[in-house]
């Protein structure tokens, strides 16, 4: 071969590799147009029907960082110019999915517009199998109307993300722990791995809606030391018949929805056992000093605890949690404003 053909032959190597669409690994690729790569990956649970995790596949949320590099503005739409294929098959990412996107941070990409020369990042969920290998093509649209762009794609191996398929249920389980522990003095060995919170404060906050109801039940004001006393009875009795089941029904982006489905003692009950006793004092000792009856009353507190039957709420709490220097916590929320302490400390029941 003179030097003639070989430069020939190696002009032609070259510029097959320039048109290649897959450049530098599997995971990235780029064209005459845009420079594109997966920046990261994992997969998420939303609160819907559609693209329900199941044991052979997920949802995988996956960010990529595309660059324009061509002179004209251009957009890449969920609804047209990003594509999953499974083989031959070509899908389409999940659109409109009802996952409070706004509170978990899953904003659509839907129609994205890059500028000429400036660099995003978009994200898209795809419903996918697991430990399979897909390719994700991206072909967007030009400002220019008359300049069409190729296709390139990317490799998605799933594999890779199977760590955040395993952690999925990770705020079930903290959340399972944190109201045991807190809420019901229970033990639970979760605790520790799964869960940060401000112990006094979640306590305080019971406390709080325990102290409440005591104000509903006893007229005259119970000393400092009777109200601390009468809520370790409470704790005492509730961590022997409360109960909780929780179930993760979101997770993205460190964030979370568990619904918590649960029985606790009916204190909407204490007002009527404290009046009887007051009655019976009353009847008995022909006392008809209020604060003697009282004293009567409070003096039984702990028998008043123990009669009061539980009660299942009538449909779970949504509870939102955010995960914080890698273990979870409960935060409150405008979407999702249930209150535990107020749950386990008080007669609000749902």
């Amino acid at each position: 071969m003179n030097v003639l053909a070989l430069a020939f032959v190696l002009m032609l190597v070259l510029a097959a590799c320039n048109n290649s669409k897959e450049t530098g690994g599997s995971t990235s690729a780029k064209n005459k147009a845009i420079e594109a790569s997966i920046d990261s990956a994992s997969y998420i649970l939303v609160d819907s029907d559609e693209g329900a995790t199941s044991e052979e596949k997920g949802l995988l949320k996956v960010d990529l960082k595309v660059k324009n590099v061509s002179k004209n503005s251009i957009s890449l739409s969920d609804y047209d110019g990003v594509y999953l294929y499974e083989g031959d098959e070509q899908l389409s990412p999940k659109t409109g999915v009802n996952m409070n996107s706004r509170e978990l941070g899953l904003e659509s990409s839907a129609s994205d517009k890059i500028g000429a020369g400036k660099q995003k990042k978009l994200t898209f969920v795809f419903e996918v199998k697991k430990d399979k290998k897909y390719k994700i093509g991206l072909q967007p649209k030009s400002s220019d109307y008359d300049e069409e762009i190729d296709e390139v794609t990317l490799t998605l191996d799933t594999k890779k993300y199977a760590k955040s398929y395993n952690k999925l249920q990770d705020p079930e389980k903290a959340l399972q722990a944190y109201t045991e522990v807190l809420y019901l003095n229970k033990e639970n060995v979760d605790y520790d791995k799964y869960v940060t919170a401000d112990k006094t404060a979640v306590i305080e906050e019971q406390k709080k809606a325990f102290n409440e109801e005591l104000k509903g039940a006893f007229s005259n004001s119970l000393t400092d030391k009777a109200k601390k006393d009468f809520f370790n009875m409470y704790k005492d009795v509730l961590k022997e018949k409360a109960s909780v089941k929780t179930n993760v029904i979101a997770n993205a982006n460190n964030k979370a929805v568990v619904e918590v489905e649960y029985t606790t003692l009916n204190l909407s009950d204490l007002y009527s056992y404290v009046s009887q006793l007051k009655r019976a004092y009353t009847d008995e000792t022909k006392d008809y000093d209020t604060e003697h009856s009282e004293e009567f009353a409070a003096s039984k507190f702990k028998d008043i605890v123990n009669e009061l039957e539980t009660k299942e709420g009538s449909r779970p709490l949504r509870i939102f949690m955010v995960k914080e220097d890698g273990k979870w916590t409960v935060k409150s929320s405008d979407l999702y404003s249930d209150s535990l302490g107020k749950t386990f400390g008080s007669s609000y029941i749902r």
